[in-house]
């Protein structure tokens, strides 16, 4: 069944109409990872930070909140999604190794506004989207939200179907310092499956052909995020209480995931693993209790802190369908129908129960303590596919301490070290556990830096950090699982700001050096770097006024070559992809209108992503956007 809401839904919602086409450029505090609306930039991103996988360890707040996600939060109630690394991660309540990912809820704007728009996204794609926002005349109750719908959505893989997001955010001020803010979203999309690629050879294969589709004609994907969260911030007494509860739920109902084993010729064969419908759920919860204690000189922060989670996932085996030998440059072939799964299916049940003491310290405008200690119990119940039951219990303490020194006004110097237990995520498709959940690990942060304000407007950031943890990879027997530890050291640098009124930057570079270690590594079976990580990153953003309607923009965004494979046998080419864009504010009929234009990999360039699974990914094609959108009310 396909997600064909009605039209007349796009019109129910409305949010603060800045956020849909906003510039990243102008809101990034960093370098390091800023996402608003459909423009990203920096470092980092949602998926992977400082080299690891964020999707995996699971480091995601909700404005600062605990949050265990199954599906990402979707844009109709996201303000915006800033990765915290480095100092801006000092400060956190509950910081974690490998960096955090913090979801900024829509908010209203100052007055109610409806913003309807609609054009062309990547690759052809429709998008007609409503978005605006609410306030009662009391100012105690708002609603902000969003819905996008696109009928003919098309990836960048070469799937084709179509997509629907819609989601709100409500608050309600009850009384004085008491805010209670919730929020639900919904996105559905139905398309002709996924695939990848997985080398035979130690070589990357030719390009593919740009948007073709090479999962077989019967294969589907169609799968729901949904995410529902409250969160409550008061003062009592002269106490901060922050309490806050989110559910986030994935399901599927197909999932067909083809895999083409390739040779550097070209040739490759075809396999298509097929699925049940599946969900995973996960509830987190926290309760936080602060107060900040006036010493004159030396204020002093104390908070206490609870946090639970619990997560369901469903496991399932697959089927496999060889669809048959055929060169990337051809049409892909496929079998003659979509088979029926029959298999195994488990569950893999996780609780987690976190107390945290956290002490603070600031001495007038020189000095910011932090220092936090953290007892977590772990316990894991998996319910294998031959029906029996294995159960684990991980109990242990997790530290953080972080310090910031202001030399002067305008430079500080800063430190931390952070350890934290995570998530180590999936099996891959191409294993032979393919879906398995694997065991959370312990990792460990350390790091110094520099903060230095070049000019009240444009900010100079700099740090060495080393992230060390237990590490996935392909065994032997072709499993995947925990394969030895890894560090990753390295360098990290941003300047963001305004150069002058009219012209914005954001600059950003990290180098790695990474590192595996273990038996399997010196046996030879494993690699000593791992694979998917480039060792150096850079990019760069300008954005600058033209006129008073136009700005214009352009991006670059660089990564070196990256090992391909788990054994190091061969590794994926450096890319360096360029980007232009405008944006024009305008007026139509005496109503604030805005049109934006983008090109994304403007030189076209092909190939292949490294992922840390071993499998390839077709680097997205030069595709454009133009969007136009016209705000009523406000």
């Amino acid at each position: 069944m396909k997600c064909s809401a009605a039209p007349f839904v796009l019109a129910l919602f409305a949010s603060t109409s800045a956020v849909a086409q906003e510039s990243a450029v102008r809101s990034a505090a960093d370098a390091f990872g800023e996402r608003v609306g459909i423009e990203q930039l920096g470092l980092y991103g949602e998926g992977q930070v400082r080299g690891f996988d964020l999707q995996a360890s699971g480091n995601y707040r909700v404005e600062d909140a605990y949050f265990a996600r199954m599906a990402p939060l979707n844009d109709p109630v996201i303000g915006g999604v800033s990765v915290r690394v480095g100092v801006n991660a000092a400060r956190l309540a509950y910081p974690a190794p490998s960096g955090v990912v913090n979801y900024r809820l829509r908010a209203p704007s100052p007055n109610n506004r409806l913003t309807v728009g609609g054009g062309r996204r990547d690759f052809g794609t429709t998008v007609v989207q409503a978005e605006g926002s609410w306030t009662a005349p009391s100012k105690e109750v708002w609603i902000a939200g969003a819905s996008f719908y696109r009928p003919n959505v098309t990836w960048g893989s070469g799937g084709n179907g179509e997509a629907f997001d819609i989601g709100a955010v409500g608050g309600w001020t009850p009384a004085e310092n008491h805010n209670i803010r919730v929020f639900a979203t919904w996105y559905a999309r139905d398309y002709d499956g996924d695939w990848a690629v997985v080398a035979q050879d130690s070589a990357t294969p030719p390009s593919a052909k740009a948007l073709r589709q090479h999962s077989p004609t019967w294969a589907n994907v169609r799968a729901q995020n949904t995410n529902l969260g409250a969160l409550y911030k008061g003062e009592v007494g002269g106490w901060t209480l922050d309490a806050s509860a989110f559910r986030s739920i994935y399901s599927n109902d197909a999932s067909d995931f083809t895999v083409l084993a390739t040779r550097r010729d070209g040739s490759a064969a075809s396999t298509t693993f097929v699925g049940p419908g599946r969900t995973s759920q996960s509830d987190s919860y926290e309760a936080r209790v602060s107060r900040v204690i006036d010493g004159g000189a030396v204020d002093h922060l104390v908070s206490a802190a609870l946090r639970y989670r619990h997560a369901e996932v469903d496991l399932s085996s697959s089927v496999s369908i060889a669809n048959g030998a055929f060169n990337l440059r051809d049409p892909a072939p496929s079998a003659p129908a979509r088979p029926v799964w029959h298999g195994a299916r488990g569950e893999d049940r996780t609780d987690q129960l976190t107390a945290s003491l956290v002490y603070g310290l600031v001495w007038e405008d020189r000095l910011q303590v932090r220092l936090g200690a953290h007892r977590g119990r772990y316990e894991k119940e998996v319910l294998a596919y031959d029906g029996s039951t294995e159960r684990g219990e991980d109990q242990a303490w997790y530290y953080n301490a972080s310090a910031v020194w202001s030399l002067s006004p305008a430079t500080s110097l800063f430190g931390s070290y952070v350890t934290g237990l995570e998530e180590s995520g999936f099996a891959p498709q191409n294993a032979t556990n393919s879906n398995q959940v694997l065991p959370p690990v312990k990792a460990k942060q350390k790091e110094i830096g520099v903060r230095h304000a070049l000019t009240d407007n444009l900010t100079l950031l700099a740090a060495a950090f080393e992230v060390s943890k237990p590490t996935t990879g392909f065994r032997a027997d072709g499993s995947y699982g925990l394969v030895g530890q890894v560090s990753h050291k390295g360098l990290e640098a941003s300047l963001s700001g305004q150069l002058d009124a009219k012209t914005s930057i954001v600059l950003g570079a990290v180098s790695y050096e990474a590192e595996i270690s273990g038996p399997l590594v010196t046996s030879g079976i494993v690699g000593a770097s791992p694979a998917g990580v480039s060792e150096l990153i850079a990019n760069a953003s300008i954005e600058r006024q033209i006129t008073p309607v136009w700005s214009l923009d352009a991006q670059v965004n660089h990564q070196s070559e990256a090992y391909a494979d788990t054994r190091n046998t061969f590794k994926a080419p450096a890319l360096t992809t360029f980007g232009l864009g405008a944006r024009a504010r305008f007026n139509v009929a005496d109503r604030p209108a805005q049109l934006r234009l983008l090109v994304s990999n403007l030189t076209n360039e092909r190939g292949w992503y490294a992922s840390t699974s071993d499998l390839l990914w077709p680097i997205t094609p030069r595709t454009a956007r133009a969007i136009f959108t016209v705000t009523f009310g406000g």
